[in-house]
């Protein structure tokens, strides 16, 4: 029989791969389950009669458009409504992200900076962004430039105060240790405030990110030229073309999924649920 000393040296066996893996499976079938089954009911539902075809398109012919659309046929189409859409919103999101953290972190460190700029911000926060496109068409024209900045002042706000709010939370004794203990001011950013907040700047992200998505489509609607999924709805529309419409829309909810569950979904996995969850476990 291997003694003791011989049982310590053999690695421990892996277990619960398999286990994680099927875990992760169900979840997405339970996630996915529910879609598809809505989508059949859908089709069931037009195809029965019991839906007007001509006002709510079914699936398969939302599916069989956007086949149309995405071939070479229609000059890829589609790829250029999108390719257009993404450039406006996620390039306005990432001007949101470029102001809205470095403000944030100030804000929430500066008791008497924050007193100042509050009842300003407070003021301009309810505004919906959507309002400042008639104001930026008399001044900036159709176009790009004016899409991205009311889809950027759709997304600054929901980022901007979930920072300060994330930085405001952060216990100061923390910061305070560090500082003791001869931290520089970029240790006590890297260390205690960036992983403290991150949280919250992950959640303003969300919602940045989804504000600048739907604000998208309401300017594009207005100020587009020619380009864009909300140009491209808002084109079908004239010529009743209910297949085109119902096509952009089901575009924009899969891509803001996308980005919600694919995009900052992973980067959450990977730091916060890892080190809040492996925290809590110990606990």
């Amino acid at each position: 029989m291997p003694n003791a000393a011989e049982l310590r040296k053999k690695p421990a066996p892996k277990l619960g791969h398999p286990s994680r893996r099927f875990r992760k499976a169900a979840g997405v079938v339970q996630f996915l389950a529910p879609v598809l089954g809505m989508l059949v009911f859908w089709e069931f539902l037009v195809r029965g009669g019991m839906l007007n075809g001509e006002i709510i398109s079914a699936p398969s012919l939302i599916a069989a458009r956007a086949l149309v659309l995405i071939s070479g046929a229609q000059d890829y189409i589609l790829f250029q409504h999108i390719w257009r859409s993404l450039y406006r919103a996620l390039g306005a999101f990432v001007l949101a992200v470029a102001l809205a953290v470095p403000l944030g972190f100030w804000l929430g460190l500066s008791q008497k900076a924050y007193d100042w700029l509050s009842p300003p911000l407070s003021l301009l926060l309810p505004l919906p962004a959507v309002a400042w496109t008639p104001i930026f068409l008399v001044i900036l024209g159709h176009g790009d430039i004016t899409i991205v900045l009311v889809c950027f002042l759709g997304a600054v706000f929901p980022v901007l105060y979930s920072t300060i709010q994330g930085v405001q939370a952060i216990p100061r004794h923390s910061i305070w240790v560090l500082r003791s203990m001869g931290a520089n001011p970029r240790e006590v950013f890297f260390k205690v405030l960036v992983p403290a907040s991150l949280p919250a700047l992950l959640t303003g992200f969300k919602l940045g990110l989804a504000h600048s998505w739907r604000t998208l489509v309401a300017a594009e609607m207005l100020a587009a030229l020619s380009r864009g999924l909300g140009f491209m709805i808002f084109a079908a529309r004239q010529y009743l073309d209910v297949h085109t419409m119902l096509m952009g829309i089901v575009i924009l909810a899969a891509l803001g999924f996308m980005f919600e569950h694919l995009l900052l979904g992973v980067v959450e996995q990977v730091t916060v649920r890892r080190w809040y969850g492996s925290s809590r476990e110990r606990a």
